[in-house]
């Protein structure tokens, strides 16, 4: 009986740090990520229109283009994730931070750029070591960027092509991911994320190299590709071929149900497909990691799609193009 009394007792003091925040997630619907919604979203007839048929407590819509709607759902993302980190146990609160550094990232692509191309940089951050970093970077010598970008963790030589340095940006931006310190409880969902997203971003590096012979930059090794696969599947010419070759990993098979797509879309289709799949996986992570940092991992990452495929429609609707969208955006 004692026994029994101890555990009925510790069950709520263990689980009670995420039960809070854990709720809350699964209550908030992940309504943008329905094809059905966005497909409505596009009958949209103008901006306006647009503006006034997005009905969410999350997604904030303000601005008269396309720029500026954009601008203000990315806002509103930035909101939606420092609600979870601020509704969240005080010891995976960086995990949050990291992933605001990784939509910074973003900006970050964008300043390079305009260094390269000397261009005037826009900073749009949003954490504010990032600010801090960019508006350092607008007033300092080509020669001592290098040394800024170091200055707060970011690996970028911005010698190197344009191409590499963005795959180093977001290489960074992951790799910050999987260096927070968490709870050991919540370090295996963290990892099968953040390195599955590796996987993806090396996959698709890969299959757009292939596609429009372009130089393949590599992102490290994830969690299901080992360095020794990628380097075999860089040697392999024929999409079709690449595909066939990743049968008995999780990828398999949703691009292989996309190759009918690829046939008609182009490269664009295998993308989507991996992208989805990290859905799928989240939502894996939220069912094996319930009681830790599973369900925050899923909510913030549909945020993100979500947001993305406002993104996608805003543009789409100001530029008439509403069939390219829904080659861009991802839904289930």
């Amino acid at each position: 009986m004692e026994m029994i009394e101890i555990f009925e007792i510790g069950i709520p003091f263990i689980t009670s740090k995420f039960s809070y925040s854990n709720a809350k997630f699964s209550a908030i619907p992940n309504t943008f990520i329905k094809e059905k919604e966005i497909s409505r979203l596009l009958e949209s007839g103008s901006i306006e229109d647009f503006k006034n048929n997005v009905v969410s407590r999350d997604f904030i819509l303000k601005g008269e283009n396309a720029d500026e709607l954009q601008k203000s759902i990315d806002e509103s993302l930035i909101k939606i994730i420092k609600m979870a980190r601020d509704d969240s146990p005080k010891k995976v609160k960086e995990f949050y931070n990291a992933y605001i550094k990784k939509i910074d990232s973003y900006t970050i692509k964008n300043a390079v750029r305009a260094i390269i191309e000397g261009k005037e940089i826009e900073n749009n951050a949003f954490l504010e070591k990032t600010k801090e970093m960019i508006n350092k970077i607008k007033m300092a010598e080509k020669e001592e960027i290098n040394l800024i970008f170091k200055e707060y963790g970011w690996n970028i030589d911005i010698n190197k092509p344009i191409e590499e340095v963005e795959r180093d940006i977001e290489k960074q931006a992951v790799k910050f991911l999987i260096e927070v310190k968490l709870p050991s409880s919540c370090i295996k969902a963290r990892d099968r994320f953040a390195k599955t997203l590796i996987d993806l971003l090396n996959l698709k590096a890969i299959l757009r190299g292939k596609y429009y012979d372009l130089p393949i930059y590599l992102y490290g090794e994830g969690w299901e590709l080992p360095i020794w696969k990628l380097q075999e599947l860089m040697k392999i010419d024929s999409i079709s071929e690449i595909v066939s070759i990743l049968e008995g990993t999780s990828y398999f098979s949703c691009l292989r149900n996309a190759i009918a797509d690829f046939e008609r879309e182009g490269v664009i289709a295998f993308e989507r497909a991996l992208d989805k799949h990290l859905l799928k996986v989240s939502r894996e992570i939220a069912n094996e990691n319930p009681l830790a940092l599973g369900p925050g991992i899923r909510f913030i990452f549909e945020k993100e799609m979500e947001a993305r495929n406002l993104k996608i429609v805003a543009k789409a609707i100001e530029e008439n193009m509403p069939s390219l969208a829904m080659q861009l955006v991802v839904v289930e």
